[in-house]
């Protein structure tokens, strides 16, 4: 019996919340134990379901040309046709729906391709039947103009998936304004290149106006400078010339005035020995005289 009530309290605490039951009422904040719970009923979360992988194509085709065009299919069903035709659908299947199954599978980014390269696989993920089973058997497609009924080859498959990202040649993907705007800016780029070109070939041979301007400048400085130069060299010139004539004239001068000094102390000594020798000559004179007596 007493078991029993503890199994009870047992089963009735481990029924009742952190709070009481408080974080369920409307209006109340739960607090971090109510989200951990919260989490642990509602499992892992952040995981994305993983894409389905598309069945195998069977590489058939029953196309010469394929391209996508704003929501639209172009093809061609033989190399005879001029110009691509759009598709109303294709065994049943309009383009839309084409697309849309395309999507359910496989790569994102592909869908594309898939529609283009293996349309028996979006086929399969459709669920229509209407595609052949094997090589060579026909499939109804529809045209604006009309239905045909075209069958698959391997042949039509390798080039449908060699050409079809291009276009094919279908002048739908040709885009004239996109192919307009292209032209015109490589025209302005082989312009802006050529015209760089033949500026700088004009400036190597013929230089600019400014450095024309700049060389004539230069050389007209360089002529001042080397006149300058010259002239100041002729007054080097000059002013040696009048000092060294100068030099002379004065080394004349005092050539002179020793000379004339030299003749002046010449004369004296000889007047000097004339008096002497008078005087002598009398005192002999007066001598002889007093002799005489």
């Amino acid at each position: 019996m007493w078991y029993l009530l503890s199994l009870l309290l047992v089963a009735i605490c481990a029924a009742q919340t952190t709070d009481g039951g408080r974080g369920e009422l409307p209006g109340m904040r739960k607090d971090i134990f109510d989200q951990m719970k919260d989490a642990k009923k509602k499992g892992p979360t952040g995981q994305t379901a993983k894409r389905p992988e598309c069945p195998k194509s069977d590489q058939l085709s029953p196309f010469r040309a394929f391209c996508i065009v704003q929501g639209q299919i172009y093809v061609k069903i033989n190399d005879t046709e001029e110009k691509c035709r759009r598709i109303v659908s294709i065994g049943g299947a309009n383009a839309s729906a084409l697309f849309e199954a395309s999507r359910t599978c496989g790569a994102v980014g592909e869908w594309k391709r898939r529609v283009a390269e293996e349309l028996s696989a979006v086929y399969f993920v459709g669920g229509w039947e209407e595609w052949p089973k094997s090589d060579g058997e026909p499939v109804e497609i529809e045209f604006e103009d009309g239905n045909v009924s075209v069958p698959i080859t391997p042949e039509n498959y390798e080039v449908i998936k060699e050409c079809w990202a291009r276009g094919c040649g279908c002048e739908q993907a040709a885009n004239p304004k996109m192919k307009a705007i292209l032209i015109s800016l490589l025209a302005i780029c082989v312009f802006g290149i050529g015209s760089d070109g033949v500026k700088l070939v004009w400036e190597k041979f013929f230089g600019t106006k400014k450095d024309k301007e700049k060389k004539e400048k230069k050389e007209k400085k360089e002529k001042k400078e080397k006149k300058e130069k010259k002239s100041k060299k002729g007054d080097d010139e000059v002013t040696g010339d009048e000092s060294t004539e100068t030099k002379s004239e004065k080394d004349d001068g005092d050539d002179g005035k020793s000379s004339k000094e030299t003749d002046g102390e010449g004369k004296d000594e000889t007047d000097e020995k004339d008096e002497t020798d008078e005087k002598d000559e009398t005192k002999e004179s007066k001598n002889e005289d007093e002799a005489d007596r």
